[in-house]
């Protein structure tokens, strides 16, 4: 086994690593190790982590929290396998400060009461084991800030949206030039487009014929056709899941005029940074790219491509090869959602959040599978070229 496979994050089969967080649990672990008193708080969707938007009482107990946040706090609880490997938080964070430190937001790290950016905790379920003794795992827990702001999930998905999430995603990549952590000299996912073979593994939970045959054929077109022209992708550190999720928008402004549903958006942030790895920035858009198409009813969803790279152009270039890349890329990372969704789902049938994907990703899969490359691309570019005249 290579140095990069031993770092590959991966979870046998059947094997459920979504901490197991009792309800009661949580304002002890704000009081104590952040030192502040949970008014109330909510749960947030996660796909193997435990993340809370807690809201706090103004006095504090920590000598690094000087005054608490109106908005509140996320505390997150990170999975029992990356648990095991808390460089992973080191190396988050110091992406998130120098994507700071360049103008683009993210979250604050909040130190706990010993000055520290995380803490490894038992949290003990209300599960016994055979002794009789209740059940635990072994958790990194952290705080972060909250940023106020929408996601995108719950706005409208309109061309301009696209356009400026497009804009965002390049400023981002252009902040990152220059950034390196030697965690992401070795480490990969299980999310990454790299690894798209090893959805072979899964595709069993996939009941219906016609679904495994695409999925099998984009598997196929990847490795056949993405693969070799690796050398010719321009190579760095990616976000990795960029979705309707993780990008945070506020409203336009001057738009009173307009239907709700029709207004448009700038980006207010960016959440989320447990896919990063060091990888293809294409990668990144094509991710962008099919998660803002899924839910898009506005306008026909294989245009979407069009309005975020006509945004994306105009901060940051792409080569010839990778335009080309883009079609089989964009499925690929929609069939990586499906397929490890389901398969989430058959483990943990209560995590329903796992199959957000599903109901339209598998429609706009078989229609964009069916769109030839050229086709696509022409759409694309007369999107690009309206924008510039």
């Amino acid at each position: 086994m290579t140095e990069r496979e031993a770092e590959v994050k991966t979870q046998e089969l059947g094997e459920i690593i979504k901490p197991i967080v009792p309800d009661g649990t949580i304002k002890d672990l704000v009081w104590r190790q952040y030192g502040l008193r949970v008014k109330h708080w909510v749960e947030l969707n996660s796909y193997d982590d435990k993340n809370y938007h807690v809201i706090a009482e103004d006095q504090s107990d920590n000598p690094y929290i000087t005054e608490v946040s109106s908005n509140g706090y996320v505390l997150k609880v990170l999975n029992s396998l990356e648990s095991k490997r808390p460089v992973v938080i080191d190396a988050q964070h110091s992406l998130m400060e120098h994507l700071s430190k360049r103008g683009i937001k993210t979250q604050e790290v909040i130190k706990n009461k010993d000055g520290k950016s995380m803490s490894l905790e038992k949290i003990y379920s209300d599960d016994k084991n055979q002794d009789g003794n209740a059940k635990f795992g072994t958790y990194v827990v952290r705080m972060l800030s909250y940023i106020p702001g929408e996601i995108v999930h719950v706005m409208p998905y309109v061309p301009l949206t696209f356009y400026n999430i497009g804009k965002f995603v390049a400023s981002m990549h252009n902040a990152i030039e220059g950034f390196h952590h030697d965690f992401y000299e070795t480490y990969n996912t299980l999310w990454s487009l790299k690894e798209i073979e090893r959805l072979k593994e899964f595709v069993f939970v996939l009941k219906n014929p016609e679904d495994h045959r695409v999925v099998t054929e984009i598997i196929q077109a990847f490795t056949d056709h993405v693969k070799p022209i690796y050398d010719r992708f321009s190579e760095g550190i990616i976000h990795g899941d960029l979705n309707e999720q993780n990008i945070l928008v506020d409203e336009l402004p001057n738009q009173d005029t307009l239907p709700k549903n029709e207004r448009a958006c700038e980006v207010r942030g960016i959440l989320d940074f447990a896919d990063v790895t060091k990888s293809y920035k294409i990668f990144d858009v094509a991710i962008a790219i099919s998660y803002l198409s899924i839910e898009c009813k506005l306008i026909d969803q294989r245009d979407v491509g069009g309005h975020f790279l006509a945004g994306y152009l105009a901060e940051r270039d792409l080569n010839e090869d990778e335009r080309q890349a883009l079609r089989v890329c964009v499925c690929a990372r929609l069939i990586q959602s499906l397929v490890l969704g389901a398969y989430s789902h058959h483990l943990d049938p209560s995590n329903t959040y796992v199959l957000t994907t599903s109901a339209m990703g598998w429609p706009l899969l078989h229609k964009l599978w069916k769109t030839s490359e050229q086709e696509l691309y022409k759409r694309w570019n007369d999107i690009i070229k309206n924008y510039a005249s």
